[in-house]
């Protein structure tokens, strides 16, 4: 396994957590002065949730330091080749995004390095989809960040708690993506695995998942992140404990490609399951998640859209918790 994305594995010393942090949903570490943000710093925040998504074990269904799930294409060594040839292209998104409107044409702009970013990723890989979902939900994060009014913006700061101002950011910069580019399909015009989704199933996927401000993300695996971290936890548990959450509630339309739509009310019953018998807290929780991988790898199902709101989790907590001088 790469050194670059072997995670620590122990609970970390409550000692560690600021003094007087009572609150899982605040900064672990004592709030920084406030400083610009740095596009450069944003891409390589980025790159490291990427990762730190991959590192993290044992993720059912997924790539991880265990095994290679339900994927026969992919190991960790070609995760970690897409996530180098990605990473030049974040800090760029950063760049291009600092300073402008949170508008619709602002991530358009965005999504045509992401599709720059999708080719050199493709050029590494061989052709394999290795984080193709990934780089949306980082492209939209990085620019709800950096834009006029985003969560690194000095207006955030004075207005709303970086949270709020950051999923408003995401809404104003989605506004009607799910009208414009799903609502008008046809059974004959779907395209994509998420297209044709959505004319069979009405499901509007990541598409819908941003357009709503990325409640996944900020209302389920963020604060679930948080929270193992405030109890003690490494970044590894607290990640798989925050995968597991937005397991049992995310659109996920990979799961759906892989498995019908049967297949998602499993993934959400088994993770729910998983969380119930205490996940990596329990002895119980543990030998449930190795079922739990296993009856995934029998049936080909991997939550990778899940995984990608779980690099967007690290991603938003990592941003955080190198700019918290700007919380209020």
């Amino acid at each position: 396994m790469p050194s670059a994305i072997v995670a620590q594995s122990q609970p970390r010393n409550r000692a560690s957590v600021a003094a007087g942090n009572a609150d899982p949903a605040a900064p672990i570490c004592a709030a920084a002065p406030p400083r610009p943000a740095s596009p450069a710093e944003i891409g390589e925040l980025a790159h490291s949730a990427m990762l730190a998504e991959l590192s993290a074990t044992p993720k059912p269904g997924l790539v991880d330091q265990q095994d290679c799930g339900s994927h026969r294409d992919m190991g960790p060594d070609t995760l970690v080749a897409s996530a180098a040839a990605i990473r030049p292209f974040l800090e760029r998104i950063a760049a291009d995004a600092s300073g402008a409107p949170a508008a619709p044409a602002t991530l358009e702009a965005a999504r045509r390095i992401g599709l720059a970013a999708e080719h050199a990723m493709f050029e590494a890989t061989g052709g394999i989809n290795t984080h193709k979902g990934q780089i949306f939900v980082l492209v939209t994060l990085i620019c709800s960040a950096m834009c006029r009014s985003g969560a690194l913006s000095p207006l955030g700061e004075q207005e709303q708690t970086r949270f709020d101002a950051w999923r408003a950011a995401v809404q104003c910069l989605t506004k009607g993506m799910v009208e414009r580019e799903l609502a008008c399909l046809g059974t004959f015009d779907a395209v994509s695995n998420g297209e044709r989704l959505y004319v069979a199933y009405g499901l509007s996927g990541i598409r819908g998942e941003a357009q709503n401000g990325f409640p996944s993300i900020f209302d389920v695996g963020l604060p679930t992140y948080r929270t193992m971290l405030h109890d003690g936890y490494s970044a590894n548990d607290a990640a798989v404990h925050a995968l597991l959450a937005i397991m049992t509630v995310a659109e996920d339309t990979t799961v759906v490609h892989r498995g019908r739509i049967e297949a998602l009310a499993f993934v959400r019953w088994s993770a729910a399951q998983a969380i119930a018998r205490g996940g990596l807290r329990t002895a119980d929780g543990r030998a449930y998640l190795d079922h739990m991988n296993a009856a995934f790898i029998d049936r080909g199902l991997s939550a990778g859209g899940c995984a990608d709101l779980l690099a967007g989790t690290i991603f938003v907590h990592a941003v955080a918790e190198a700019y918290g001088g700007r919380q209020r």
